[in-house]
């Protein structure tokens, strides 16, 4: 089976869960009007989705150690898809609700799973790239979804852009199909029958290193991603840009980000091993988000590099995160990967809390110092771990 064969429809999968996800932001007015509901309630069409993205992951990726990808993949992506195409035809604010949360609940299945696919069927020495063309899907979706949802609501109504996206579903499901293969692949020996659900992930979570990648999950890229949230906030205020230009300097951190998971495969032959590849990513970040953050009197040009330097090294070092995690895993991926996963949501939820309040008393210094704190932590425990440094 050649590679492009399978990454091509796992790049496909995260490209919908990222577009899905962030096609709210531009047109939750329309569907606020459509449904005759204040924008404070529509924001409720996000948590839907977020929710049981972040907390039935690691249920589903026990489940994909013992049963198999395939038998969980194929069905979740196709309960993805009617739940997307139901979004798009609900016919009030309630039922746009229940499809939104069913599809999250579906996401939740598809998106460790994807990368442990990566792990399954892709051989070590290109396991890196790979999970960075696998990443790069769902950066494509996070940045590309906004302007394409705006465009086809101005152009044909908001319904369409679920449309659209339940007919990419489709696409997915039919490559998926052809790409993963039968009974692929069952864990023998791993998660044995009437091992529960908790038990699995107790037992991942005692693998050797597994406990440092989780928790870089949540204190690096976690808080990497609740802190984004706040970036642009950061600029507009500090350098009083227009909303326009604020857009536009945040498109650029997306198109950086895309580079850095091209860049996966140089990094690792670079440094020689996956894990200080991470631990690289890890201190690329810091330097990025505290010369953004920690001296407000900087210019403009050196807060950007700041925030291109942060887009580039966390660009290559999630992916190679999710590649050191998925060799840890073993036979255990799915399950490992899958709590990752909450484990960065988790991260995003604290980190935007704790934002929401240190920005407006401390500005960007505290939020730096927060986020700069978490990630020195998260270092230490990566960089004292045992387990694979493939």
């Amino acid at each position: 089976m050649t590679y492009f064969k399978i990454v091509f429809p796992l790049a496909l999968i995260m490209f919908l869960i990222g577009a899905d996800e962030y096609i709210l932001s531009s047109i939750l007015a329309p569907m606020g009007e459509s449904f005759h509901v204040e924008p404070a309630r529509v924001a409720l069409l996000v948590t839907a989705y977020a929710l049981p993205c972040a907390v039935l992951g690691p249920l589903f990726g026990a489940l994909s150690d013992r049963w198999g990808r395939r038998r969980v993949v194929l069905p979740a992506l196709a309960v993805f898809t009617i739940a997307t195409y139901a979004v798009g035809a609900a016919p009030t604010f309630p039922v746009a609700i229940f499809a939104r949360f069913v599809c999250g609940s579906a996401a939740a299945a598809l998106g460790p799973n994807a990368f442990a696919l990566v792990g399954d069927l892709i051989a070590t020495e290109r396991r890196p790239a790979a999970m960075g063309h696998t990443m790069m899907g769902l950066t494509i979706g996070f940045i590309a979804s906004p302007a394409l949802g705006g465009w086809i609501t101005e152009q044909f109504g908001w319904r369409w852009a679920f449309i659209v996206l339940g007919t990419c579903g489709v696409g997915a499901w039919v490559s998926s199909a052809l790409a993963i293969p039968h009974g692929s692949p069952a864990a023998e020996g791993a998660a044995t029958e009437g091992e529960s659900v908790i038990a699995g992930v107790v037992r991942a979570f005692a693998l050797p290193g597994v406990p440092a990648g989780i928790a870089s999950q949540g204190l690096w890229i976690g808080v990497t991603i609740g802190v984004m949230a706040i970036s642009g906030e950061i600029f507009r205020t500090r350098y009083a840009l227009s909303v326009s230009e604020t857009g536009m300097w945040l498109a650029s951190f997306g198109v950086l980000t895309i580079a850095g998971n091209l860049l996966v495969a140089p990094a690792v032959s670079w440094t020689g091993s996956t894990k200080r590849t991470v631990l690289l990513g890890i201190v690329g970040t810091w330097i990025g988000i505290g010369g953004l953050t920690l001296v407000p009197s900087w210019p403009f040009a050196v807060a950007l590099g700041g925030f291109w330097i942060w887009a580039v090294f966390a660009g290559f070092g999630g992916p190679a995160l999710q590649a050191l995690l998925a060799d840890l895993g073993g036979e255990r991926r799915a399950t490992v990967l899958s709590t990752s996963a909450s484990a960065m949501q988790l991260g995003v939820v604290v980190t935007t809390f704790i934002t929401a309040w240190t920005f407006p008393q401390f500005g960007s210094v505290g939020v730096g110092a927060i986020a700069c704190c978490s990630f020195v932590l998260s270092f230490i425990w990566q960089a004292r771990s045992t387990g694979s440094t493939t």
